[in-house]
């Protein structure tokens, strides 16, 4: 099991045992805190990862406390299907130019986008264009509908680096 495993399982509050060394020895629990805290190095390497060309850029501006907490449920699913994303609440130029995939929340911010890249590297982007988040957090059916596209742009980032290995 690796780290982030533990990390999750510790935030749920499920106590995971190690298997003994030797038969005499008790089996030993990780207690949640110290899990949570072994794998805190690990979320700074994931968020060092954010930088990388094979990250996803969030564009969300998120002005209701319904729409932060969309915002923050996306990141967690993010990161519990081990993708490296960064969320911004306006589209940055220097941002854009890292990102390898792009959720952008608004027409108005996937204009601000558009207008920021040049169509070389629009074509280059996998994109996925969702309505507002606020408008999003009470409409289950788009939740769905974005649930299913950030499952796609995610098996494609996935895909990305066996692609360059191989």
């Amino acid at each position: 099991m690796d780290d982030a495993s533990l990390h999750r399982l510790a935030e749920i509050g499920i106590d995971v045992y190690l298997p003994r060394a030797d038969h005499g020895a008790p089996a030993q629990a990780i207690e949640p805190a110290a899990a949570i805290a072994a794998t805190a190095e690990v979320a700074d390497a994931a968020a060092s990862v954010v930088a990388s060309p094979h990250g996803l850029l969030l564009v969300a501006p998120a002005p209701t406390d319904a729409a932060r907490a969309l915002r923050a449920d996306i990141e967690r699913a993010l990161g519990f299907a081990r993708v490296a994303c960064r969320v911004l609440d306006a589209a940055d130029e220097g941002a854009l130019a890292a990102a390898a995939a792009l959720v952008v929340f608004g027409e108005a911010q996937a204009r601000a986008v558009g207008a920021l890249l040049p169509a070389q590297r629009q074509r280059e982007l996998d994109w996925v264009v969702a309505g507002e988040l606020a408008a999003l957090a009470g409409d289950a059916v788009a939740k769905r509908a974005l649930w299913s596209e950030l499952r796609r742009a995610a098996r494609t980032l996935a895909a990305r680096p066996a692609v360059a290995r191989g």
